[in-house]
């Protein structure tokens, strides 16, 4: 049990570390922005600087708006979304189960309007080659594959019925796996490959695709004023320097209006660079009216403003209709969200076949004792 007395005094203890006042900071970042913004050599200072921290490439003015059209006319967009229950050793049972949900929503006057399905599937282990160990990571590295997977098919099976109606394959989080550079060469490779895979089919068959990061905490143009502040000579930083407070959605609010993107930006982290060319990761900022979000494309989109355009167009029509956030994320996160009772049925329901097979009841007594059950 909580104890509310306690944790009042908990939250004023650090309140001044949760509240800074940052206006001064902030004032100051602004200014290096504005010069740094002003320097018509700044592409190539960012290009050839000696620092060990992401930044981005881009072509054109570094701080431009571009005016989205508010009224995209007929499309169609698709979104899948998976969801997890993780391998509970306190189950006694070795398995784990994937839920993908998926929701496709039609503006035209011929089609179903709202199409909702969710698959869940079980695996234990043993179903893929993997030869890693069962944990989390690999059952989150799983789930996305098969969110990726997924859309593939979706977006082929649309692509299909539709014919050359503009359709939008929109994925949550980012198209950038950040998360594979951290994990072993055997985790990495396994699961880069099949996401690279999806990838390139989705561009062989000319599928828009592109993913959404609402409030994003990414600080690749951040890092731009970083690099300017030290002369984009990294052993030229000053010790007390101090991270920057900011993201890049800071900065972005300064020159973006709600209805308008930023230019194209080119995500150059080193996982970026084993991405065929044809899909290497870039990205631009949206002001949706209530926040800036982070859409990511791949490069074939990104090397084309009629799609950049077109893929911007539909996001926000899809941001409005869903009061601040993408309608289609948020229902195919609806379709595959697996909420407590169903959570809680999945293992009745193990440990009813495990009682029906004769197996002996295997959970452990620490989970039995959450449940109320009588020791």
């Amino acid at each position: 049990m909580l104890d509310r007395v306690k944790l009042f005094s908990e939250l004023d203890r650090v309140s001044s570390d949760l509240f800074l006042d940052d206006s001064d900071a902030f004032k100051k970042l602004y200014a290096d922005w504005k010069k740094l913004c002003a320097d018509p050599l700044i592409a190539q200072k960012v290009k050839t600087a000696q620092v060990s921290w992401p930044m981005p490439s881009w072509n054109g003015t570094l701080h431009s708006s571009c005016d989205i059209e508010k009224n995209p006319g007929v499309y169609h967009v698709a979104s899948v979304d998976g969801s997890q229950i993780y391998p509970d050793r306190h189950m006694g049972v070795s398995c784990y189960l994937i839920n993908t949900g998926t929701v496709v929503f039609h503006y035209d006057e011929r089609s179903q309007k709202v199409r909702f399905s969710s698959m869940p599937e079980l695996f234990t282990g043993v179903e893929d080659d993997f030869q890693l160990e069962l944990s989390t990571e690999l059952v989150n590295g799983k789930r996305q594959d098969l969110e990726l997977r997924g859309g593939v098919s979706l977006g082929f099976a649309l692509q299909k019925e539709l014919g050359n109606d503009p359709l939008l394959l929109l994925f949550d989080g980012s198209l950038i796996f950040w998360h594979l550079e951290a994990k072993d060469m055997l985790y990495k490779e396994l699961f880069f490959s099949r996401y690279v895979a999806s990838l390139m089919a989705l561009y062989t068959k000319r599928i828009l695709t592109a993913s959404y990061i609402s409030k994003p905490k990414s600080r690749e143009l951040i890092n731009i004023i970083r690099a300017y502040r030290c002369g984009f000579d990294e052993s030229q930083e000053k010790a007390d320097a101090g991270p920057i407070r900011f993201s890049d959605g800071s900065i972005v609010r300064t020159f973006l209006k709600e209805g308008q993107r930023t230019i194209v930006f080119k995500n150059h982290a080193k996982i970026s660079a084993e991405y065929p060319d044809a899909v290497q990761p870039h990205f631009f900022y949206l002001h949706v009216g209530q926040e800036v979000g982070r859409v990511e494309i791949p490069a074939w989109i990104a090397r084309d403003e009629l799609l950049v355009n077109q893929v911007a167009a539909m996001i926000l029509d899809q941001s409005n209709k869903g009061y601040g956030y993408p309608v289609a994320l948020a229902e195919a996160h609806e379709q595959a969200v697996v909420k407590g009772a169903d959570r809680e049925f999945f293992y009745q329901l193990l440990a009813r076949m495990g009682m029906q097979r004769n197996m002996p009841n295997s959970m452990s007594l620490k989970l039995a004792k959450k449940r109320g059950m009588g020791i």
